[in-house]
């Protein structure tokens, strides 16, 4: 995609959004026509939040980076989520140069795992919607932006993460019906079990367990099984 193409049919393309898979479908298209590897959409965080599986919308960042990312507490002391709660202006990043006064242990393990994925330049577009909600989306890659880049991506940012609150406002006051089998596979899955271990404890095949799991990341408009988890959770549909 160009981004001058996008930058001007955005307030189209975001108000034609119903679903959070549409916008991920949109920002993953984007993050591919400007050369870059992932995308990341998520709500600020407070002191309540330490992992970054918390507090993202929506991402195409791999599920074993979210889960290695947040076994090492790496947005505990974040340079880039403390920056965000400070300043509204976006900025280019180098994974290494923004670390630079991390602890030893987290600056190499953060460095390593973002280079490992391809994503160690890039930038944060701090945001906010039309409830004064704060938010911040991210694309990374192996370049940075240039001014005027970064001008035409933060309106993009903008619209879009407005689009995602009022979707997400709308779910909330939406009923979603769900069986009780996938309300069980959702329960253990968010208790961090496989489908094989779900499948022996419901005395189901595994393939109706991926089948019911799969029905449920759809009724969410989710695409993976850690975003259904948190959306459930932040619905209320389970708790664990």
């Amino acid at each position: 995609m160009e981004l001058e193409a996008q930058f001007n049919r955005i307030e189209e393309a975001a108000a034609g959004f119903n679903t959070h898979y549409e916008v991920f479908k949109y920002m993953k298209g984007l993050t591919q026509g400007l050369g870059m590897t992932a995308f990341l959409i998520m709500t600020l965080p407070t002191v309540d939040f330490v992992e970054i599986g918390a507090t993202k919308i929506i991402t195409n960042w791999p599920a074993e980076m979210v889960d290695y990312y947040d076994s090492h507490n790496l947005m505990v002391d974040s340079p880039v989520i403390r920056r965000m709660l400070r300043s509204t202006s976006p900025f280019n990043y180098d994974v290494e140069a923004i670390n630079t006064d991390r602890g030893e242990g987290k600056k190499s393990t953060v460095i390593d795992l973002f280079r490992r994925y391809g994503m160690e330049k890039g930038a944060y577009f701090p945001v906010h919607d039309a409830a004064g909600g704060r938010g911040a989306m991210s694309i990374s890659g192996s370049r940075n932006f240039t001014m005027l880049e970064m001008a035409k991506i933060l309106f993009i940012a903008t619209l879009i993460y407005d689009r995602l609150s009022q979707l997400t406002l709308n779910e909330k006051h939406k009923p979603i019906a769900f069986t009780s089998s996938e309300l069980d596979c959702l329960r253990l899955t968010a208790g961090g079990r496989k489908s094989s271990e779900i499948a022996k404890l419901l005395d189901l095949s595994e393939n109706a367990v991926n089948n019911h799991i799969g029905s449920v990341i759809k009724k969410l408009g989710c695409t993976t099984r850690t975003q259904a988890v948190v959306s459930a959770l932040r619905l209320n549909i389970i708790r664990v």
